[in-house]
């Protein structure tokens, strides 16, 4: 399965059980020639983008739950050096992450983190 599904597969499961996912579009795929791609990932980082920061933003159904999860296709595809760096930060600070690659992981990561 490609990265896409799972990641609208997790959201969908995950407002089912009321946890609300905003996607972090740092993927996302650009426009136009090399040039014009070089020039719209520097704005992009102008505008805050930061390479490796996890994908979903995860809010609980109680007060100050926030969590982060980093989705992956089924095969493959491990984390990157700043994926990894970004992973550490957030579990340093406290916040819940969780990497999933099928859609029902992101189910089992809000039950270990005793949000459901």
């Amino acid at each position: 399965m490609a990265e896409r599904p799972v990641q609208r597969g997790a959201i969908r499961l995950l407002a089912m059980q009321r946890i609300e996912a905003v996607a972090v579009p740092n993927g996302a795929h650009l426009a136009g020639d090399k040039l014009a791609r070089i020039k719209q990932m520097a704005a992009l980082r102008k505008d805050g983008l930061r390479p490796g920061f996890p994908d979903l933003i995860l809010f609980g159904r109680q007060q100050l739950q926030i969590g982060f999860m980093e989705v992956k296709r089924e095969i493959g595809n491990d984390l990157s050096d700043n994926q990894e760096d970004w992973r550490d930060m957030l579990i340093g600070w406290g916040f819940p992450w969780a990497m999933i690659r099928q859609p029902e992981e992101a189910l089992d990561a809000v039950r270990e983190w005793g949000w459901i």
